[in-house]
């Protein structure tokens, strides 16, 4: 090799040096860029005069300078951060609705029992009545704000959702054809990388995983790409979509294919913003469960008490919030998936019937078939904790009973149900924006009891009777006793008094009492003296139950009466004013266990350990997603320093290669100019 020779191969690798380093230099802030070098490998030497003699180098390569384990990191922790911060950001929110004043439930709930105490002080009182209303009417918009606040938080959530899943698909379409622009330029320049194509293939990556999780398999210079749970939407230059479909319970992510099959793969997803989406998703809807339970925890347990009183006109009490299973509501408490054999045919209602049963979960009905024999059988999964109940069909309409609500199937709908039919019920979902107020009449509270009891004047013994307890609005068809005469003129009202007679220290005889000169028997028992006995049965299937219940105490004496009667005037009794008042005390949720304020406090508590949690989950994830991003730039990222200094170098190495030539030239022409 010439003197010549080595000089143009130095100056040819040297301006390559130049050209790469000043690339580097002019792509230093250009998210996503990799820093490049020159790769240069020597040339063969050459035999010359019994010696191997230098021949100078070659450009071999202009490599990326990348590092494969930390670009995957990188990923996982974009992914993590994703999806932890928009949970925590959505969260945080739901937080703050929930422990305020002015849009939280606790002061609302407060005030409206706060009101009945005081009414129930002076219960002929119209303007404290008056406030137990608008305290009511509060506490139902309260409850209606907050619901729809949530509610519009989760509409935005599927929106959020949609776009994502747009978002997506436009990158998977771009590293799809970014494979191919890589595997076509490769093979144009015969094996040369396209550092740029790699930068852009890795930054859509990087874009993707904020979206959702990515995975990737290398497959000759393309790569193939998967996303949450080991989903594949890039395989070479073909892509597959993400799209979006209303569900019986949710909107749906779905799969699109290349023949434009569709299949949902919500439970796929994970990672990334539509995870944390999706995750805020499931504690979003559990929260207006929540909510709604409450609500119908207030209107239930208000409304029935008010039904075991009488008002100020002596009627028995009526609704004060709307009944929770009123006009429509039960039958929007069910939705039938589009794809039932005939949706539109099949009517299903679910009736709520015991507040304290109800959970926060929902449920899915599948209709089976258990026994391959008679009606079609049915099997309710409680969606929280994944428990299954298999329930076999009857003949004609159909009533199951689940969790404090029933699934109330017509004989019509069983005629047009097949198996595989599903059913997505949500008992408590809508109660948070059915509740509202059904009262407007003062006059309407019913705060007197509907009996009165008292004491014979002259009884010998100390026994005293209670002033009694509503267990229930009967009527004689509803009783397992059966006089002659009646003891209900109409349900909850009494036709006659009735009268309690002993006949010595410890045993009685109750009586309809129509006729005091000849009372009818109803049934005899006995008590214990020196302590509270109950008089009535407790439970409707007790022979002995009656509709209320009555206790006597101490120490009656033989002939001593007590008898019962119908507070026909009792517009200064306030002892129904006091139950309504002690439901805020009472453990009507959870099986009997929590009362409505305390579940609504557990309910903010609940909400403020997971916005703690993922606070200090978001900060975790910024600070791995920090750490690895600065491991990547120490690889691959543009040091402006070293590109300085490489700069010098190389201008250096080009300034000695150009003298090299220049030299070459000097003894060429010394060596021309000899010979002439």
């Amino acid at each position: 090799m010439s003197l010549l020779g080595l000089g143009i191969s130095g100056i040819t690798s040297s301006q390559t040096s130049l050209q790469v380093t000043g690339n580097n230099i002019a792509n230093a802030g250009v998210e996503g860029y990799s820093r490049q070098r020159v790769e240069l490998s020597t040339r063969p030497e050459q035999l010359q005069g019994g010696s191997f003699v230098g021949a100078g180098n070659t450009v071999d390569a202009i490599n990326r300078i990348v590092d494969d384990f930390l670009t995957n990191q990188i990923r996982l922790d974009t992914s993590s951060s994703s999806s932890f911060g928009i949970f925590a950001s959505n969260i945080e929110q739901v937080d703050s609705l929930l422990a305020d004043d002015f849009s939280g439930l606790s002061a609302s709930i407060s005030e409206f029992f706060s009101a009945i105490e005081s009414s129930a002080q002076d219960p002929t009182s119209e303007p404290a009545r008056q406030v137990v209303i608008s305290q009511a009417d509060s506490l139902a918009q309260r409850i209606n704000s907050l619901t729809g606040r949530v509610e519009q938080q989760l509409n935005s959530i599927n929106g959020q959702i949609t776009s994502l899943s747009s978002q997506a698909t436009t990158l998977i379409d771009g590293i799809a054809k970014l494979n191919g622009g890589i595997e076509d330029q490769v093979a144009r320049g015969s094996g040369a990388q396209p550092n740029q194509l790699l930068d852009q293939r890795d930054d859509m990556l990087r874009q993707l995983s904020e979206i959702i999780s990515v995975s990737t398999v290398k497959d000759g210079d393309s790569l193939n790409v998967f996303i949450g749970n080991g989903l594949p939407v890039v395989i070479g230059e073909n892509a597959l979509a993400l799209g979006t479909e209303q569900g019986p319970d949710n909107l749906d992510v779905v799969l699109v294919g290349a023949n434009g099959v569709r299949q949902k793969v919500t439970h796929l997803m994970s990672g990334g913003e539509m995870a944390g989406l999706l995750d805020f998703r499931d504690v979003g809807s559990e929260l207006v469960n929540s909510i709604g339970r409450i609500a119908i925890g207030v209107a239930d347990s208000i409304n029935e008490q008010n039904a075991l009183g009488i008002d100020l006109e002596g009627n028995l009490g009526g609704d004060i919030f709307r009944d929770v299973n009123a006009g429509s509501i039960p039958r929007q408490r069910v939705t039938a998936d589009a794809e039932n054999s005939a949706p539109s045919l099949q009517n299903i209602e679910v009736n709520i019937t015991d507040v304290s049963q109800l959970t926060t979960s929902d449920y899915r009905l599948s209709v089976i078939d258990n026994d391959a024999a008679g009606p079609l059988d049915y099997q309710i999964l409680r969606i929280s904790d994944n428990t299954s109940t298999i329930v076999n069909g009857v003949a004609g309409a159909q009533s199951i009973a689940i969790d404090g609500f029933s699934i109330d199937i017509s004989l019509a709908t069983q005629g047009n149900l097949a198996v595989e039919d599903q059913f997505y019920i949500q008992p408590t979902r809508s109660g948070g924006a059915d509740v509202m107020v059904d009262i407007s009449r003062v006059q309407a509270l019913a705060y007197a009891a509907p009996i009165i009891t008292d004491t014979k004047i002259g009884n010998n013994g100390s026994g005293v009777i209670s002033s009694g307890d509503m267990l229930a609005i009967v009527d004689d068809s509803s009783l397992a006793l059966s006089p002659v005469n009646p003891l209900y003129a109409s349900p909850g009202v009494l036709a006659a008094p009735i009268l309690i007679r002993f006949t010595t220290a410890t045993d009685y005889t109750v009586f309809e009492n129509s006729n005091p000169i000849n009372p009818e028997a109803l049934f005899s028992a006995s008590i214990i003296p020196g302590q509270e006995n109950d008089i009535f049965g407790a439970q409707s299937t007790d022979p002995n139950y009656i509709g209320f219940q009555v206790s006597i105490d101490g120490s009656p004496q033989a002939g001593d009466e007590f008898t019962i009667g119908f507070n026909g005037n009792g517009s200064s009794d306030n002892r129904n004013a006091a139950a309504l008042s002690s439901i805020r005390s009472r453990d009507i949720l959870d099986g009997g266990s929590t009362n409505l304020e305390n579940s609504y406090g557990s309910l903010i508590e609940k909400i403020g350990t997971r916005t703690a949690q993922a606070r200090v989950s978001r900060d975790a994830s910024e600070s791995l997603l920090f750490q690895s991003q600065a491991s990547r730039d120490s690889v691959a990222g543009v040091n402006l320093d070293e590109e300085a200094a490489n700069l010098i170098k190389f201008e250096q190495a080009y300034n000695a290669s150009a003298q090299l030539i220049n030299i070459s030239r000097q003894i060429f022409d010394t060596l021309i100019n000899s010979l002439g």
